[in-house]
């Protein structure tokens, strides 16, 4: 009677340790809890790689966005007449620039994360530029009408009396 009870003892104790070691050694994927909602899953390095090529795409996107934002800000500034031709020149030549530079990034077939940290920090140097443009109060109209105005013989801010020469100004 001792040797069945210590049979079963010994099997229920055998069981109850191969139960433990086979519930600790089954695959783990790094997830360690200190509480709070963490994910077993968000530690592996293909969900990573996945969230970062999705926020890779978005920041492209966003991107491209802002692009045709400020083209359409040049465009509405040259309509307006708040942008003289040679700003808006400076102001195109600009964005076409980004433009080439995005492009021959591309040429590998993706964007890293240096080459759009230096493709936005582009876009926001052109942002500043055209915001600055814009406000500056120089007219398309304003100096259409001094070009009218120096034709006709008046005197403007930009005309200098004949008794009087403008050193300053070239082609003079």
């Amino acid at each position: 009677m001792k040797l069945t009870t210590s049979l079963k003892t010994l099997a229920m104790l055998g069981l109850t340790t191969l139960t433990l070691a086979a519930g600790s050694s089954q695959a783990n994927g790094g997830f360690v809890s200190f509480g709070g909602n963490a994910q077993p899953w968000g530690s592996h390095s293909a969900v990573h790689q996945v969230r970062y090529q999705a926020e890779m795409k978005q920041r492209h996107a966003q991107l491209d966005q802002r692009q045709d934002a400020q083209m359409q800000r040049i465009l509405n500034g040259m309509d307006n007449g708040k942008l003289t031709s040679r700003e808006a020149a400076d102001l195109l030549r600009e964005h076409l620039a980004i433009a080439n530079m995005e492009r021959s990034f591309l040429t590998d077939g993706r964007l890293g994360p240096n080459e759009l940290a230096h493709l936005e920090k582009r876009l926001d140097i052109a942002a500043k530029n055209i915001k600055w443009e814009i406000r500056d109060r120089e007219r398309m109209a304003a100096l259409a009408s001094a070009d009218d105005s120096r034709k006709s013989g008046a005197y403007g801010p930009y005309h200098e009396r004949d008794d009087r020469r403008d050193y300053g100004r070239p082609g003079r």
